[in-house]
């Protein structure tokens, strides 16, 4: 998204409007280019999927739902939708003064920044959930963040081994699950509600 977005400022620098808007375009990713490329396999809006989907639409809603224990999970969700929300809002209300004071290759290169610095602390602080039952999330999030976050450092070189190089390095496991274990006092709360919700779901 952040070269995405650098493309698109830099395309303002363009002096020829077709190839200013043929620079906006690929920045955004619907350039008539992409189009007779893939407009014969795909429709304008699969190209809008393919390039969104992956990255930050739906994987926040995803992650706060598994996230959250059960006995918060609507506060922690609701508090994760109204956040994103009021960020939209923030960013629809001062856009146009961007445009006006940074123009808009600063406009655009601002977000970008933003983009390459929230790519350096998902990587560093945000836990890994995919594939975990909710007692395995609550080791997952025990882990001290700063453990966690020398754990997404090595991983910088483990991708590029993997994908770059295309070798085949031993993963690091940084957690140790140990399947049903209910120890901390979180979790027990968690389970007794659990118990309590089910009791009134069988009455």
């Amino acid at each position: 998204m952040a070269v995405c977005l650098l493309i698109a400022g830099f395309s303002f620098w363009i002096t020829s409007e077709p190839g200013r808007i043929t620079g906006v375009s690929i920045g955004i990713c619907t350039s008539s280019l992409w189009y007779k490329i893939l407009s014969s396999i795909f429709t304008p809006s699969d190209l809008f999927a393919i390039f969104y989907s992956p990255g930050n639409g739906p994987v926040p809603f995803t992650y706060c739902a598994e996230a959250f224990p059960l006995y918060i999970r609507d506060l922690g969700m609701s508090l994760a939708t109204a956040t994103t929300w009021f960020w939209n809002f923030v960013l629809s209300i001062t856009w146009p003064l961007l445009i006006l004071t940074f123009k808009p290759q600063g406009a655009f290169g601002w977000y970008a920044a933003w983009c390459c610095i929230l790519w350096v602390l998902i990587l560093l602080f945000v836990r890994e959930t995919k594939g975990k039952t909710l007692e395995e999330l609550d080791q997952v999030f025990a882990i001290d963040a700063g453990i966690h976050a020398g754990y997404g450092l090595r991983q910088v070189p483990y991708c590029f081994k993997k994908f770059v190089l295309f070798q085949n390095p031993v993963p690091e496991q940084l957690h140790q699950l140990e399947g049903r274990v209910l120890s901390t006092r979180r979790n027990e709360k968690a389970r007794m509600e659990v118990e309590a919700d089910l009791e009134k779901a069988n009455l």
